[in-house]
Protein backbone atom coordinates (compact mmCIF):
# COMPACT_ATOMS: atom_id res chain seq x y z
CA UNK A 1 0.00 0.00 0.00
CA UNK A 2 3.03 2.71 0.40
CA UNK A 3 4.38 2.17 -2.62
CA UNK A 4 0.57 2.20 -4.21
CA UNK A 5 -0.26 5.59 -2.21
CA UNK A 6 3.45 7.15 -3.12
CA UNK A 7 2.43 6.52 -6.77
CA UNK A 8 -1.27 7.84 -7.02
CA UNK A 9 -1.00 10.78 -4.80
CA UNK A 10 2.48 12.00 -5.79
CA UNK A 11 0.26 15.15 -7.46
CA UNK A 12 -0.20 16.54 -3.83
CA UNK A 13 3.54 15.83 -2.95
CA UNK A 14 4.66 19.01 -3.68
CA UNK A 15 2.32 21.28 -2.01
CA UNK A 16 1.96 19.42 1.15
CA UNK A 17 5.72 19.92 1.55
CA UNK A 18 5.50 23.25 0.82
CA UNK A 19 5.45 24.36 4.60
CA UNK A 20 8.96 22.62 4.19
CA UNK A 21 10.39 24.46 2.14
CA UNK A 22 8.69 28.22 3.29
CA UNK A 23 9.70 27.85 6.70
CA UNK A 24 12.44 25.62 7.32
CA UNK A 25 14.56 24.55 4.20
CA UNK A 26 16.09 28.10 3.49
CA UNK A 27 19.36 29.53 5.03
CA UNK A 28 18.02 32.14 6.38
CA UNK A 29 15.16 30.68 9.31
CA UNK A 30 14.52 32.23 12.37
CA UNK A 31 12.92 30.63 15.90
CA UNK A 32 9.74 32.59 14.10
CA UNK A 33 9.61 30.09 11.10
CA UNK A 34 9.87 26.93 13.27
CA UNK A 35 7.18 28.53 16.34
CA UNK A 36 5.07 29.33 12.91
CA UNK A 37 5.61 25.84 11.33
CA UNK A 38 5.38 24.30 14.59
CA UNK A 39 2.17 25.69 15.05
CA UNK A 40 0.57 24.77 12.41
CA UNK A 41 1.53 21.09 12.83
CA UNK A 42 -0.22 21.80 15.68
CA UNK A 43 -3.62 22.48 14.56
CA UNK A 44 -3.68 19.76 12.05
CA UNK A 45 -2.24 17.10 14.66
CA UNK A 46 -4.76 18.39 17.77
CA UNK A 47 -8.11 17.28 15.57
CA UNK A 48 -6.61 14.70 14.06
CA UNK A 49 -6.01 12.27 17.28
CA UNK A 50 -8.93 13.14 18.30
CA UNK A 51 -11.05 12.18 15.55
CA UNK A 52 -8.26 9.34 15.77
CA UNK A 53 -9.12 7.85 19.34
CA UNK A 54 -12.76 7.73 18.25
CA UNK A 55 -12.19 5.28 14.74
CA UNK A 56 -13.75 1.95 15.35
CA UNK A 57 -11.39 -1.07 15.33
CA UNK A 58 -8.24 1.26 14.39
CA UNK A 59 -6.33 0.17 17.99
CA UNK A 60 -6.62 -3.35 16.68
CA UNK A 61 -4.17 -2.46 13.23
CA UNK A 62 -2.11 -0.55 14.81
CA UNK A 63 -0.87 1.43 18.22
CA UNK A 64 -2.62 4.88 17.80
CA UNK A 65 -1.41 6.08 21.11
CA UNK A 66 2.76 4.85 19.75
CA UNK A 67 2.11 7.98 17.15
CA UNK A 68 0.23 10.86 19.11
CA UNK A 69 2.55 13.94 18.66
CA UNK A 70 0.63 17.05 19.71
CA UNK A 71 1.99 17.08 23.08
CA UNK A 72 5.59 16.59 22.05
CA UNK A 73 4.84 20.05 19.63
CA UNK A 74 2.84 21.76 22.85
CA UNK A 75 6.36 21.05 24.49
CA UNK A 76 8.67 22.42 21.92
CA UNK A 77 6.75 25.04 21.44
CA UNK A 78 6.72 26.22 24.96
CA UNK A 79 10.60 25.88 24.97
CA UNK A 80 10.99 28.55 22.25
CA UNK A 81 9.06 30.51 24.48
CA UNK A 82 5.60 30.55 23.45
CA UNK A 83 3.15 31.47 26.60
CA UNK A 84 0.36 28.58 27.14
CA UNK A 85 -2.91 30.56 26.29
CA UNK A 86 -1.20 31.31 22.82
CA UNK A 87 -0.64 27.65 22.06
CA UNK A 88 -4.69 26.58 23.15
CA UNK A 89 -5.54 29.34 20.82
CA UNK A 90 -3.89 27.99 17.98
CA UNK A 91 -6.12 27.67 15.02
CA UNK A 92 -7.06 24.21 14.15
CA UNK A 93 -7.97 22.49 11.19
CA UNK A 94 -12.02 22.33 11.75
CA UNK A 95 -12.75 20.20 8.61
CA UNK A 96 -10.74 16.63 9.34
CA UNK A 97 -14.00 14.17 8.94
CA UNK A 98 -14.93 11.60 11.31
CA UNK A 99 -13.20 8.63 10.41
CA UNK A 100 -15.53 5.94 10.34
CA UNK A 101 -13.04 3.08 9.72
CA UNK A 102 -9.57 2.07 9.86
CA UNK A 103 -8.74 2.61 5.81
CA UNK A 104 -10.33 6.01 6.19
CA UNK A 105 -7.97 6.80 9.54
CA UNK A 106 -4.74 5.17 8.02
CA UNK A 107 -4.63 7.03 4.83
CA UNK A 108 -5.06 10.54 6.77
CA UNK A 109 -2.36 8.67 9.47
CA UNK A 110 -0.26 8.26 5.86
CA UNK A 111 -0.37 12.38 5.06
CA UNK A 112 0.92 13.40 8.30
CA UNK A 113 3.50 10.58 9.04
CA UNK A 114 4.81 11.69 5.37
CA UNK A 115 6.81 14.51 6.69
CA UNK A 116 8.78 12.85 9.94
CA UNK A 117 10.49 10.98 6.59
CA UNK A 118 12.55 14.40 6.61
CA UNK A 119 12.88 14.62 10.01
CA UNK A 120 16.25 13.91 10.25
CA UNK A 121 17.22 16.16 7.89
CA UNK A 122 15.59 18.88 9.27
CA UNK A 123 16.47 18.73 12.74
CA UNK A 124 20.95 18.52 11.27
CA UNK A 125 19.55 21.99 9.04
CA UNK A 126 17.96 23.60 12.12
CA UNK A 127 20.41 22.29 14.34
CA UNK A 128 23.03 24.25 12.41
CA UNK A 129 20.99 27.80 11.92
CA UNK A 130 19.17 27.59 15.29
CA UNK A 131 22.18 25.93 17.75
CA UNK A 132 20.96 27.30 20.87
CA UNK A 133 16.91 27.55 20.35
CA UNK A 134 16.55 24.15 19.41
CA UNK A 135 18.10 22.65 22.29
CA UNK A 136 15.23 21.04 24.01
CA UNK A 137 13.02 22.12 21.60
CA UNK A 138 12.68 19.24 19.37
CA UNK A 139 10.43 16.41 20.68
CA UNK A 140 8.43 16.65 17.49
CA UNK A 141 11.16 16.44 15.09
CA UNK A 142 12.90 13.42 17.44
CA UNK A 143 9.96 11.56 18.33
CA UNK A 144 10.98 8.53 15.88
CA UNK A 145 14.19 9.03 16.44
CA UNK A 146 16.31 5.64 15.44
CA UNK A 147 12.92 4.08 14.64
CA UNK A 148 11.33 6.52 11.51
CA UNK A 149 11.89 3.55 9.29
CA UNK A 150 10.58 1.16 11.31
CA UNK A 151 7.26 3.28 12.30
CA UNK A 152 6.97 4.03 8.38
CA UNK A 153 6.96 0.51 7.59
CA UNK A 154 5.06 -0.33 10.34
CA UNK A 155 2.17 1.88 8.94
CA UNK A 156 2.58 0.32 5.71
CA UNK A 157 1.70 -3.27 7.24
CA UNK A 158 -0.86 -1.82 8.52
CA UNK A 159 -2.53 -0.99 5.66
CA UNK A 160 -1.58 -4.36 3.96
CA UNK A 161 -3.32 -6.15 6.60
CA UNK A 162 -6.55 -3.81 6.25
CA UNK A 163 -6.70 -3.89 2.43
CA UNK A 164 -7.80 -7.51 2.50
CA UNK A 165 -9.52 -6.19 -0.86
CA UNK A 166 -9.22 -3.75 -3.91
CA UNK A 167 -12.70 -1.86 -2.54
CA UNK A 168 -10.64 -1.39 0.92
CA UNK A 169 -7.52 -0.24 -0.52
CA UNK A 170 -9.15 1.95 -2.68
CA UNK A 171 -10.96 3.37 0.15
CA UNK A 172 -7.48 4.31 1.96
CA UNK A 173 -6.02 5.98 -1.18
CA UNK A 174 -9.50 8.01 -1.38
CA UNK A 175 -9.23 9.06 1.97
CA UNK A 176 -5.31 9.88 1.86
CA UNK A 177 -6.07 12.53 -1.20
CA UNK A 178 -9.55 13.53 0.91
CA UNK A 179 -6.54 14.92 3.87
CA UNK A 180 -4.04 15.97 1.43
CA UNK A 181 -6.68 18.18 -0.06
CA UNK A 182 -8.62 19.03 3.02
CA UNK A 183 -4.75 19.92 4.89
CA UNK A 184 -3.78 22.26 2.12
CA UNK A 185 -7.23 24.14 1.69
CA UNK A 186 -6.28 24.77 5.34
CA UNK A 187 -3.15 26.08 5.39
CA UNK A 188 -3.55 28.07 2.00
CA UNK A 189 -7.24 29.31 2.96
CA UNK A 190 -8.87 28.61 5.87
CA UNK A 191 -6.25 28.83 8.33
CA UNK A 192 -5.29 32.54 6.84
CA UNK A 193 -8.75 33.55 7.32
CA UNK A 194 -9.02 32.73 11.31
CA UNK A 195 -5.56 34.27 11.48
CA UNK A 196 -7.33 37.23 10.04
CA UNK A 197 -10.40 36.96 12.15
CA UNK A 198 -8.63 36.57 15.77
CA UNK A 199 -6.35 39.56 14.83
CA UNK A 200 -9.25 41.69 13.84
CA UNK A 201 -10.88 40.73 17.61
Amino acid sequence: MLTRLGAETLVHHAEADSDLDRFLFQPTVTVTDYQTYLGRVYGTLVPLEAALATTPGLADVIDVRARTKSSFVLRDLSKLGVPRQDIVSLPVCTSIPVLRSPAAALGWLYVVERPLLASSVILRHLEMQLPTDMTGAASYLSCYAGQTGSMWRALGVAMDRVATSLTVGDAIVAAAHDAFRTLQRWRTYNLQRQIGIRRAV
